[in-house]
């Protein structure tokens, strides 16, 4: 039996060729079996209706045991369901549906007259429609190499289901790893491992972490300069490769360059707009730098690119690749040489480099890529409330600081991977989009006002939104950008927010309906507020004694009424703060300031009341309650002034206080956001002692006492009774 059908016996479903395996679910009814509890329940519900549930042990049928012993060349090349394709959906390992035909694009990619990431736009997806849309009536085969035709799409339900496919990819998978480990052992030392391209490299399992990042980051920026059609740049970029692999010694296949000539491998891999061999007649062209002063003929050359073009000699005179073409445009030294045969290559190592090509295929990119492929291509929606005018335009300061920089690029899925602590993985140090821009956030670890929490909780993503929501303050966009800008997205992945504040706001869409509804809210909410206020003022009113005896006593109970709507209201708005995102964070933070801003100017009055009233120090009691109670109510006014001033304290150094472009004295801006933040952890930490200790202590023994000398504590408190 094959090594695939050993392995995959213990999966469900699976038996031996012999019928030993008893595996499968048979019917007790009839002589069906399948591989799974759930599809014996379907089956004997439609064709034995009534009957009641009942399985028999059953060996794999033949069909699957055929399909099993012929894996993966009948039952996993010649078609695949879309979850495979879904699973192949970075740039080293694209794979793009159309039309019912599955596509490895990965090396045509670079060579798309559109640029490479019209088409990594549709990596993992079926992208017929737009296709057909764009290209009708264009063949795509024509422009790809054979081994880019992957298989059909979808698989034939009546002859196995979609996890039964994984399955037998499973199985294929272990029966090539125990292949390639035997015959890795049996040479000594092992064979060497060389990739065939740099994207072949970036998905081998033992590169180096960082030297893969390096590559990929390189890669990104080539795509980048082949969108815009920079090809001197995209050159540039392929010697840094190359000198970078030369340092980490890193070998790529050899040159196969031999004295008889140029062998038809080696001018595959010169298949970029910036490096084009193309094989005619025998002969190997060097059609780089036509390239670039022919941009109008791009399109032609590049559908031969790496390839021999000689089939389709003179079949367009005129046009590339004819004898007409030649004459016109061909140059003498972009000759390079004659075709030659292929280097001899032993039989062992031709079948390890097949063995691990069909192993790259089966196994597809990592968990980590794919999970940041998806979240890279999880754009953010409608803009909400950030502003409609791009950063720059509301700030020309930030300007000055890019201006003249050449900033890397970056993908959303790079950017995507960088969660982490800086403790962590090297390399994996936190990023952040905003505005288009990819910023480091390690500078600003221990150091931000919000917390460490709210950074790496957004770390990865776009927060674009969240960052406009807390109106950040010029200096601080400056400061951000001088310590934390490492470079910017790709433009193809640009989210354009004056576009998407405008489209936000136009249509019946759910997220429009939802806003209306949470306004709606809002503006009753606030009728509510004003309709309180008001019964309030009318009793006051009604209620009211000569201005001696308000002075006195009621005028007070006023003030303890007010001071205790913005204390609770308060530390409510702080705890709603801390458990919610955005939008509504931002409104219960406003919230949170006003009720502290209404709680100090009541405790300001309040004071002025009761210096001037007569109202006895303290209730008649034992001296060491009355000591108890001076003491609790001294530290309660320290607390409720102390919380307000430390909050006002960090919004100025934070938004208002003189940095170094004012003062000119280096350090001002480091000062200033230390201060900001020292003050807000006083903020915090007083609000807690508020919130944890004195209030349930003070409460509780002013009732307890109150109560046991005959006092009511309501009456005591309320301004109406």
């Amino acid at each position: 039996m094959p090594r695939a059908a050993k392995k995959h016996r213990d999966a469900p479903g699976a038996g031996d060729k012999s019928g030993g395996g008893q595996n499968w679910f048979g019917c007790a009814y009839c002589q069906q079996a399948f591989p799974g509890k759930k599809e014996l329940e379907v089956h004997q519900s439609m064709i034995h209706p009534g009957q009641p549930f009942s399985s028999t042990p059953a060996p794999m049928p033949e069909r699957e045991q055929n399909l099993l012993h012929k894996a993966p060349v009948a039952a996993i090349s010649r078609s695949m369901p879309l979850s495979e394709v879904n699973r192949h959906c970075v740039p080293e390992d694209c794979w793009v549906a159309i039309n019912g035909t599955v596509y490895d694009l990965t090396e045509f990619m670079d060579r798309h007259p559109g640029g490479p990431t019209v088409i990594l736009n549709w990596a993992g997806k079926d992208a017929s429609k737009m296709f057909n849309d764009v290209h009708k009536g264009v063949k795509i085969d024509q422009y790809l190499r054979p081994e880019a035709f992957l298989g059909s799409l979808g698989v034939d339900e009546q002859l196995m289901t979609e996890s039964y496919w994984h399955s037998l990819r499973k199985a294929r998978i272990e029966e090539i790893r125990e292949e390639l480990k035997r015959l890795d052992c049996d040479d000594d030392p092992p064979l060497p491992r060389k990739a065939s391209s740099i994207l072949n490299l970036l998905q081998e399992k033992g590169l180096d972490q960082d030297l893969k990042a390096q590559l990929q980051r390189l890669e990104t920026q080539k795509r980048a300069a082949l969108d815009v059609e920079d090809f001197q740049k995209a050159q540039d970029i392929k010697l840094e490769v190359d000198g970078l692999l030369a340092q980490a010694r890193v070998q790529l296949t050899a040159s196969s360059q031999v004295s008889s000539g140029i062998p038809l491998s080696e001018v595959a891999r010169h298949n970029k707009p910036h490096d084009c061999w193309v094989a005619l007649q025998g002969l190997v062209y060097d059609l780089t730098e036509f390239l670039l002063q022919h941009p109008e003929q791009r399109n032609a050359v590049l559908a031969w690119a790496g390839r021999d073009a000689s089939p389709m000699w003179n079949k367009i005179p005129g046009r590339f690749p004819s004898s007409t073409w030649m004459d016109y445009f061909m140059r003498p030294e972009a000759r390079m040489g004659e075709v030659g045969p292929e280097p001899q290559v032993d039989a062992k190592t031709q079948q390890v480099a097949q063995l691990r090509e069909e192993l790259r295929r089966l196994e597809g990119p990592s968990d980590e890529d794919i999970e940041a492929a998806k979240a890279g291509a999880a754009r953010p929606g409608a803009a909400g409330e950030a502003s409609k005018l791009s950063e720059e335009a509301r700030f020309p300061r930030l300007k000055d600081i890019t201006e003249g920089k050449e900033l890397p690029f970056f993908t959303r899925a790079e950017v995507a991977k960088h969660k982490g602590s800086p403790d962590g993985h090297p390399g994996m140090a936190p990023y952040m989009i905003l505005h288009n821009k990819v910023y480091d956030l390690t500078p600003l670890l221990q150091g931000h006002p919000g917390g460490d929490d709210v950074l790496l909780s957004r770390a990865g993503t776009d927060a674009t939104k969240d960052f406009e929501l807390f109106d950040h303050s010029e200096k601080a966009r400056v400061q951000r950008d001088r310590e934390m800008l490492i470079g910017k997205l790709v433009p193809a992945e640009h989210t354009d927010w004056a576009m998407e504040d405008k489209l936000g706001g136009e249509g019946g869409t759910t997220e429009k309906v939802a806003a209306d509804m949470a306004r709606y809210a809002r503006y009753k909410a606030v009728d509510g507020i004003i309709a309180c206020v008001s019964l309030y003022v009318y009793w006051s009113v009604k209620k009211r004694k000569p201005l001696s005896r308000l002075t006195y006593s009621r005028g007070l109970r006023h003030l303890h009424f007010i001071m205790a709507v913005g204390i609770f209201g308060s530390l409510v708005s702080a705890q709603a703060a801390s458990r919610t995102e955005g939008l509504v964070k931002k409104r219960y933070l406003s919230l949170h300031k006003q009720t502290g801003v209404v709680m100090l100017v009541a405790l300001v009055v309040r004071v002025c009341l009761r210096m001037m009233s007569g109202i006895p120090p303290r209730f008649p009691g034992h001296p060491i309650m009355k000591l108890i109670e001076t003491q609790s109510l001294r530290l309660f006014y320290a607390l409720l002034l102390v919380l307000p001033v430390s909050g006002m304290v960090n919004e100025y150094y934070l938004k208002w206080a003189p940095g170094e472009e004012t003062t000119g004295k280096v350090g001002d801006d480091d000062h200033n956001a230390a201060r900001a933040k020292k003050a807000i952890t006083i903020h915090t930490r007083m609000g807690r002692f508020l919130q944890l200790v004195w209030l349930p202590f003070h409460l509780g023994y002013t009732s307890a006492y109150h109560y046991s000398q005959g006092r009511g504590v309501i009456r005591k408190v309320s301004p109406f009774i």
